[in-house]
Order: C-alpha cells, then sequence, then structure tokens
C-alpha cells in the first residue's frame, strides 16, 4: 500500500510521534510511506534520522492554488493510494486530491465540536473514513454531525514494542535516577507531555506541595517543554514552583526521546488533563508497569478502570489526585497488583502491530469506499 501521512502543525508531540510510528512501523512492513509536513518542523527532523521519507509542505493556505497543485503532483508521482490527514489544515488541502486516491481523516482529540454547514460539507466530502482514537471522539463526530458512525474507525492509542521489553527495571530505574539528580528514596510523580495549559501540569505541582504537608516524600518529574504559542505557561510553572516553595523537590527535565526508561525513574505517571483522548502516555506506563492516575475525562475513562489498570478523579481535583497517589505510596503491593493488571491490558489490547492492523483495515475500507463512490460519479 502506498500512503502519505500529513501534518500541519510544526511541533513536535504525542499526535506526530503517533505519526511517526505508525510510518516506521509500516516502512518495515513493507509498504511505501511518507511524510508531508512544515519544511524544518521538528517532525520532519526526526522523520529522517529514523530513516523515513519526508515531503517539506506548508498547509497554512489549504486552498492555494499552487499548494494544491504541489500536492497533487506529489500524490501521482509518489501513487498514493491513501492520504491519512492529521490536523486540520492538511486535511482541507487533501480533500482537492479526493479525485486521486483515497482520503482517511484521523481525530486525535476528545472533546465538543463546534459545528456549521460549511464544516460538516468539509467532514462529509473530504474524507472517506474517519480513525478517532477514542470512542469519545467518535461520538463527538457523530454529534457534529461530521460522519456517522459507520464511516468512523476507532483506533486507540499504543505503546511501541520498547515499552513492553523485558528488561532490568530496578537498574533503569537506579540509573535514571542518578542521571536526573532524583533521591532514590523519593516518590517520583511524572507526567509527559507538552506544557500546555489544557495539560494542566500545575496541578502536578500542587499535588507534590499536598503530599509533602502529608509527610509523603513526593517529586515532581516534569517531562517536556513548551511550545512558542504556551512558552509564557511554561514559565508559569516555574513561577508556581517558587510560590508553593517546592523547588527542592521538583524536576525540570524538558524534552526526551528515551520515555521507556523515564517512565522507570517514576513511582506513578499523573495525567492531569483537561481533555484528552486515551492519552500517549497511559499505554506506554501500562506496558512498563508503572501506576496510572488520570483526569476522568475525554476517552481517559475508557481504559483507565478505577482499582483495575488505574485510578480516576474529575479535573482539576487536586486532592482527588492526591488521595490516590498517597494511596499508592502506603499500599505499594496493592498498587503494583494494580499495575500488573494494566500491563496485562495492554498486552491484550495496546501493542503497536495489533493497533496497526486496524488501522491498515481503516485504509483498506476508505479505499473501497473511494471506489464506490467513483463508480457512482462515473455513472451520474
Amino acid at each position: 500500500m502506498q500512503i502519505l501521512h500529513t501534518l500541519s502543525g510544526p511541533n513536535l508531540g504525542g499526535l506526530e510521534f503517533r505519526v511517526l510510528d505508525q510510518s516506521r512501523w509500516l516502512q518495515e512492513q513493507g509498504h511505501s510511506v511518507a511524510i508531508a509536513a512544515p519544511p524544518g518542523s521538528d517532525t520532519l527532523k526526526l522523520a529522517r534520522s529514523w530513516g523515513l521519507a519526508t515531503v517539506g509542505m506548508d498547509f497554512n493556505s489549504p486552498y492555494s492554488w499552487a499548494g494544491v497543485l504541489k500536492l497533487r503532483q506529489l500524490v501521482k508521482d509518489l501513487r498514493i493510494q491513501v492520504i491519512d490527514a492529521h490536523g486540520t489544515p492538511d486535511a482541507k488541502a487533501s480533500a482537492l486530491c479526493r479525485d486521486l486516491c483515497s482520503l482517511v481523516r484521523t481525530w486525535h482529540f476528545s472533546r465538543p465540536l463546534r459545528t456549521s454547514w460549511r464544516r460538516r460539507l468539509e467532514w462529509r466530502l473530504g474524507c472517506h473514513r474517519v480513525i478517532t482514537t477514542s470512542q469519545g471522539g467518535a461520538q463527538d463526530i457523530v454529534t457534529a454531525g461530521f460522519a456517522g458512525q459507520k464511516r468512523i474507525s476507532v483506533v486507540g492509542e499504543w505503546a511501541d514494542h520498547g515499552f513492553f521489553a523485558d528488561v532490568d527495571k530496578q537498574a533503569i530505574r537506579h540509573a535514571m535516577r542518578q542521571e536526573l539528580s532524583l533521591d532514590p528514596a523519593a516518590f517520583v510523580v511524572a507526567t509527559i507531555g507538552m506544557l500546555r495549559p489544557d495539560k494542566r501540569q500545575e496541578d502536578l505541582l500542587r499535588v507534590v506541595h499536598v503530599l509533602r504537608q502529608r509527610g509523603v516524600p513526593a517529586r515532581a518529574l516534569v517531562v517536556g517543554m513548551p511550545t512558542r504559542a504556551t512558552a509564557a505557561y511554561g514559565q508559569k510553572l516555574h513561577d508556581l514552583v517558587a510560590e508553593l516553595g517546592i523547588g527542592d523537590y521538583v524536576t525540570f527535565a524538558g524534552h526526551r526521546e528515551d520515555i521507556s526508561n523515564i517512565i522507570h525513574a517514576a513511582d506513578a505517571v499523573l495525567v492531569p488533563s483537561i481533555n484528552e483522548a486515551w492519552s500517549r502516555v497511559v499505554p506506554e506506563a501500562y506496558a512498563s508497569r508503572c501506576p496510572v492516575v488520570a483526569s476522568a475525562v475525554g476517552g481517559l475513562p475508557e481504559i483507565v478502570w478505577p482499582g483495575d489498570t488505574g485510578w480516576l478523579a474529575p479535573a482539576q481535583d487536586v486532592a482527588g489526585f492526591a488521595d490516590h497517589l498517597a494511596w499508592i505510596w502506603a499500599h505499594p503491593e496493592q498498587a503494583a497488583r494494580i499495575a500488573d493488571q494494566a500491563r496485562t491490558f495492554a498486552d491484550r489490547h495496546l501493542m503497536l502491530s495489533q493497533k496497526m492492523a486496524e488501522t491498515l483495515s481503516a485504509y483498506q475500507t476508505a479505499m473501497e469506499d473511494a471506489r464506490s463512490a467513483r463508480n457512482v460519479e462515473a455513472m451520474a
């Protein structure tokens, strides 16, 4: 299969890593795959370092004549069968290749969508198939009138095979704590992701403050960087650390590509987002047997089951997050059993090969739908 992934954003986060994982897996399985994204973006740089085919393309003006001609020529030159569009501007541009190939639009979020006749038209005519990363995201699409349930495939997040590797967890934990200057006896709670207001890393800082007041030797491990647009939020986090007086108990680790090792340095992962699909870090933590506490928002309750695979609290409920984390600290054996159950769930449902089989099935359905649509148009 010849597949083109398109991205319109300049940043490198969970969405982009999902596309990179997909592309590498497809290439390893013998498919032809390329990624089109803004020139100079971090995504393209990393894709090239992984040996993936890349094309610099700016989707800021999706309906520009020059941009459309360039994309259409690319589709012809690479004999693309499926375009999988991951952003709004690139999805709009891809829609103008409807006569050349099959169109898939992947929706990576779980939140209510603004709707209008124009947006409904763009979604209905602009793709043959929709992939969402959670059931909640699928329902949002249906509610907005963008696609019927039969046109949607739900393909959730996964953990790369490296997170499932049989490793010496304690040795990695010791090495990473040394590298990050983390006290071996500290109860380390990590957040992993771009520093953005919707990710609510500030709640981790407040949770650590509360836990320390309760006598828990908590330490925050903040993994990720702000984008250009969220630089002020990054500074706000540092200001909050000073305001709470917890400077000795917070580590800002910046952007890391060794997340499979970073997770082993933590005693728990906190996902305090105010909107989220499945969150990429949840499957990764499950595969690594690291306890997960998350907000009960979006698609997170679809895979975080209280007392079974993890713990949930309402978004922004600092006391609720702190209660769960204090319990994990006080009951390590019971928490480990829940982490083992989460790992079993990940083994059964959250492996890359499983999710890519579901993705290829969606692509195949899109190709069949596109052929049917072209046949109808030819007879009209």
